[in-house]
């Protein structure tokens, strides 16, 4: 299994390098019917129970385990009790996902030959995995597009004693769909959990138990990422009682009270709510409702350890919950963000309580479930806890206001966004840093016309090339956009990055290109760039001369901002471009902050 940061970045990755495929996460299902190896028969009607359905996948050289039928079999169950019993601790009642099964009650297994063999299948090759699958399903009458579905793979490579993850070990997915890829080993067993024997092999070697405590685990876990679970640790509080969240680290703690080796994992308040709602655990195909929520009203106060955010949801449809997630920032990746809950009232009103504050840099993501399983986060922002763990709130309400700014600018509706900026005049005349962003807001209405290369003065030290005019220019979502990201339902559309507002830059969602022309004039490219806060893409940023390459980022999967600067001396067109890292693009909003020309090496930027 990837270590944390591996996994944080996979885990989302893969639901982007699908993307294409997978449209799938928020496509209505449809009936389907299909003939499988096992017998003819029907299932997935439109108003029939969804099915969580798992397949076989068998590299070439490699040949099934002998008894992978009655393990696996033991193991899903193994897993959907799991499910059953965190839901009903949650206060939702015993509901679990259903599996596929033959008339005979047997778990129907999907084999899948592979086209290659193990060593053609590494650990980012959960694409190549699903496209084979789906390749091979579709032949039996199955779109797995339409399914959620968990791929058991024969890509754990023993060599000795020694186990070698070779495949992916990741999950990805949503309410319509999603897709979970895990090892497949004749020593994984549900039976094994509470063995102390010898014989496994995890970081080192281990007893069985301990083998299966993390494989079995990783089902658990790749699973709730494939029903579209983020990940979530337990709360300080809940860690002496109930152990490890499953959405955590709770992959590498399952099972252990079996053996006498700790509390075992348990299903989160944060990861049952969004369960609750989630068709192959409401037993329902429902066709997706609107899940765009805007906050139209906003409080919030603070005190040592603890915040309460109170506001009201604006949408087409009824939030049934929501889920906020506090992740500490000192830490890489996010397997430490916190979860907590809220249900709103009736007119959309909320109070959500966040407590276990600690000094740090946090970012908190609130989201909004609706009844079909469908959700939308309504609000992203970063704030600090002072040395005495008291929160400094003033980050919270300007993201909400500014989220305000930028709807109305969305929607052209300028004499609105006069008036807001008047009543933040009244009523925060202190707050200089709210009021810039909203006057930069302001003016994006009335944009400066983009300026000629060509017909700078020489004289000129410098050129924005966030204020120049294109040779062409294309991004992968949405239109090109000059000192501002694409405006979202209530989301600020200003450039952040690492928590820092930018004033200039261009918008470059993977895949993008802003060329223009040099004529040779420049002597040198200065820019910073990063990963748009709030959005969990990965990218790579490249600056190309006359078609020759200049300068290739490392992978960007962060959000802290990053320079690069070269020479251009008699460069004749410049290209500025954003590749998606391979992965596929979904989130991949890179920006270019500052991109400036300068005449000489010695010349300063403003």
């Amino acid at each position: 299994m990837a270590n944390a940061s591996q996994c944080a970045h996979r885990e989302y990755n893969l639901l982007k390098s699908t993307a294409g495929l997978i449209v799938l996460l928020f496509a209505s299902s449809g009936a389907v019917w299909t003939a499988l190896a096992l017998g003819e028969r029907a299932f997935a009607g439109e108003n029939d129970r969804p099915l969580l359905r798992v397949v076989y996948f068998v590299p070439t050289d490699r040949e099934p385990e002998p008894d992978y039928r009655e393990r696996l079999d033991r193991v899903m169950t193994e897993v959907q009790t799991f499910y059953r019993q965190g839901m009903k601790e949650n206060g939702y009642g015993p509901m679990t996902f259903e599996l596929d099964r033959d008339a005979e009650g047997r778990l129907n297994i999907y084999h899948v030959q592979a086209k290659g063999p193990m060593a053609e299948y590494g650990r980012d090759d959960a694409g190549k995995v699903r496209r084979e699958v789906k390749d091979s399903l579709a032949r039996q009458g199955i779109d797995v597009d339409r399914e959620t579905i968990v791929i058991f793979q024969l890509l754990l490579k023993w060599e000795g004693d020694k186990a070698i993850e070779m495949g992916p070990y990741v999950g990805g997915g949503g309410p319509r769909s999603g897709t979970a890829w895990v090892y497949d080993d004749r020593r994984i067993d549900a039976r094994l959990l509470g063995s102390r024997e010898p014989g496994g092999f995890y970081n080192g070697p281990c007893s069985l138990g301990r083998f299966n405590t993390h494989y079995i685990g990783g089902v658990a876990h790749e699973l709730g990422h494939a029903f579209g679970l983020p990940h979530d640790c337990e709360r300080s509080s809940e860690r002496d009682g109930r152990g490890r969240s499953l959405m955590g680290s709770g992959n590498h703690t399952y099972g252990q009270e079996r053996r006498g080796e700790g509390k075992g994992t348990f299903l989160s308040a944060a990861s049952a709510l969004p369960l609750s709602v989630h068709p192959l655990l409401t037993g329902k195909r429902v066709a997706a409702l609107p899940a765009k929520f805007t906050m139209a009203d906003f409080e919030v106060s603070e005190a040592i350890g603890s915040l309460t955010v109170k506001g009201r949801l604006e949408g087409a449809s009824a939030a049934v919950g929501i889920v906020a997630h506090n992740d500490p920032q000192s830490k890489t990746g996010d397997y430490d963000a916190v979860g907590w809950t809220a249900a709103p009232r009736n007119d959309g009103s909320f109070e959500l309580a966040i407590s276990e504050l600690k000094p740090d840099e946090y970012r908190l993501r609130l989201k909004a479930y609706v009844a079909s399983g469908d959700s939308s986060a309504f609000f992203t922002t970063t704030y600090r806890v002072d040395a005495s763990g008291r929160p400094d709130v003033r980050p919270l309400r300007e993201a909400v206001w500014l989220a305000k700014a930028s709807d109305a600018f969305r929607n052209r509706d300028k004499n609105g966004l006069e008036r807001m900026a008047a009543e933040l005049r009244r009523r925060f005349p202190d707050d200089t840093s709210l009021h810039r962003k909203v006057e930069h807001v302001r003016s994006l209405f009335s944009p400066l016309r983009p300026k000629l290369l060509s017909a700078i003065a020489p004289t000129a030290a410098e050129a924005n090339l966030a204020e120049a005019e294109f040779a062409s220019a294309t991004v992968g979502w949405g239109s090109p956009l000059r000192n501002h990201v694409l405006p979202e339902s209530g989301l600020p559309c200003l450039i952040h990055v690492g928590g820092e507002f930018f004033e200039s830059g261009l918008y470059a969602h993977a895949p993008a290109s802003h060329r223009f022309r040099l004529d040779g004039q420049w002597a040198v490219f200065r820019t910073r760039f990063g990963l748009q806060d709030g959005k969990n893409g990965s990218v790579v940023f490249v600056v190309k001369g006359d078609g020759n390459e200049l300068f290739r980022s490392a992978k960007v999967v962060d959000h802290q901002v990053r320079t690069a600067e070269m020479k251009i001396a008699g460069v004749q067109e410049l290209e500025l471009v954003v590749e998606n890292a391979g992965d596929g693009n979904a989130s991949d909003w890179g920006v270019w902050i500052a991109p400036t020309l300068r005449r000489t090496a010695e010349s300063k930027s403003r």
